[in-house]
This record gives structure tokens, C-alpha cells and sequence, in this order.
């Protein structure tokens, strides 16, 4: 004679969904957690009721959700179990097993051509000005200089460490041209332009439309609304070195 059962259907449901393995599902209601067929009986009136425990993990520390999101994102099978913090010699077979359970394996081997391509993206001149601080301070950190932001707005927009002298940089972008060059504006403001000072900066950080950079010191160019970037080519940075293919 079978045993009879010592929980209701309702509580069954409340545990299943409490739980998130087999054994603590049995604990909520109750019973030995140690017992094989009392597992066995539990997973069987859930399976017959259409119960989800798919957020079960037993002695894992990811959920199948967490799964299917590693698979999704992941290039590989084992970047799935670097995404879900696995290690040892069988995190692969581990990876390969779930998924395979839940039907995510897509046969014997799993593809990076199932990953949706990222957005396509591409760079517009259109945002050099937004991009412009941002490129002055990427030069700096690739020349290993120490840069900060000022906490509040000012006349400059970065500080950069050079040989223990701080220099007060003012960055400037341009996308106009002057017949074969460049022109940018010096200045700040609409109609009413205001000129920097001395007191103010201590240098300019100029990008142009090509995206050469230009670092010319506010005494070269002191008391001006606007330059043409062909007059001081002595003040253009080099540009990055290609990598090396050695």
C-alpha cells in the first residue's frame, strides 16, 4: 500500500516555489530531506501538477535563468562557465549538461553565431565636441600623465601633471575649415566672445576634423578669437604608434 501523502497540493505549490532545491523542498514541508524516494515522490506530484522549479540550483550558485543568460551572451563554452563563476577541469561538461537538460545545447556543440550582433555603431564628427574633453584626457593617460576633472565648472577642463607641474588645459574641437585648413575658435561664448587668459589656462588641447591634436600654450596664441591650425604645425602631438606586429 502506498504511503499517504502528508501535504496538500496547495502546499506543495507553496514549497516548490518557496525552494530552491529538492531538499529544502522537502524541509518546507516537513520531511526528511535525506530520503531518495520521498525526492522522487515530491518531483512526481510537482511534474503531475505542472509545477516550475527551473529556479532550483541544489548545490549550485546559478539558476537555470542564469544559464540561459551566460549562454546568450557568451562567445564560447568556456566563457558560459566564466560567466557563471565555474572552475575546475569539468566546468565545460558541467555548462554543457544543463544546458543540454533544458534543451539549449542546439545539438552536440554550442555556437557563438547564435549571440545577437551588438547595434551597429559608428563614429560621427557631429559629437567631436562632446567627445573632445574625453580624447585630450585619453592622450594624457597614454603619455602617462595624471589627469583630473575639476569638480566644478571653470575655465579649463582638465589638469594635467606634467613633470610635477600642474597645467591648466582648455580643450577645443573644430570641424570648419579655412580653404586647405583648419580654423577653431579661442575663444568662449556667443556673439560676445570672451578671450582666455593667463590667469585662466595655461594651455590649449586643439582637435581637428581629421583628428589631429594639437597642444599650443596660451602665450603663443594670447588675446585671439581664432587661429589657423596650418600656422602652428610646430604644436601638433604625434600620433599613436601602430602596435607592434612583433
Amino acid at each position: 500500500m502506498a504511503a499517504q501523502r502528508r501535504y496538500s497540493d496547495e502546499q506543495l505549490e507553496h514549497a516548490v516555489s518557496a525552494g530552491t532545491s529538492w531538499r529544502g523542498t522537502l524541509r518546507l514541508l516537513g520531511l526528511s530531506a535525506t530520503s531518495a524516494s520521498a525526492i522522487r515522490s515530491v518531483r512526481a506530484h510537482a511534474d503531475r501538477l505542472g509545477l516550475d522549479y527551473g529556479h532550483f540550483t541544489g548545490s549550485r550558485r546559478w539558476s537555470d535563468a542564469d544559464l540561459e543568460e551566460a549562454l546568450v551572451g557568451a562567445t564560447d563554452w568556456e566563457d558560459a562557465a566564466r560567466r557563471l563563476g565555474l572552475r575546475g577541469g569539468s566546468r565545460v561538461a558541467v555548462v554543457k549538461r544543463h544546458a543540454a537538460r533544458l534543451g539549449l545545447d542546439g545539438g552536440s556543440s554550442w555556437s557563438p553565431r547564435h549571440v545577437p550582433a551588438p547595434p551597429p555603431a559608428a563614429p560621427d564628427l557631429a559629437n567631436l565636441h562632446r567627445a573632445g574633453p574625453q580624447l585630450a584626457a585619453a592622450w594624457f593617460t597614454l603619455c602617462g600623465r595624471d589627469v583630473c576633472w575639476p569638480l566644478e565648472p571653470c575655465r579649463y577642463d582638465l589638469v594635467v601633471d606634467v613633470a610635477g607641474r600642474t597645467r591648466r588645459i582648455q580643450v577645443k574641437t573644430t570641424v570648419t575649415r579655412a580653404g586647405s585648413t583648419w580654423q577653431v575658435f579661442l575663444s568662449s561664448g556667443g556673439s560676445d566672445r570672451k578671450v582666455y587668459s593667463p590667469d585662466e589656462i595655461d594651455d590649449f588641447f586643439l582637435i581637428d576634423g581629421d583628428l589631429q591634436y594639437y597642444l599650443v600654450p596660451i602665450e603663443a596664441v594670447r588675446g585671439m578669437h581664432a587661429i589657423h591650425l596650418s600656422a602652428y604645425e610646430d604644436y601638433r602631438l604625434p600620433q599613436l604608434p601602430a602596435p607592434d606586429a612583433t
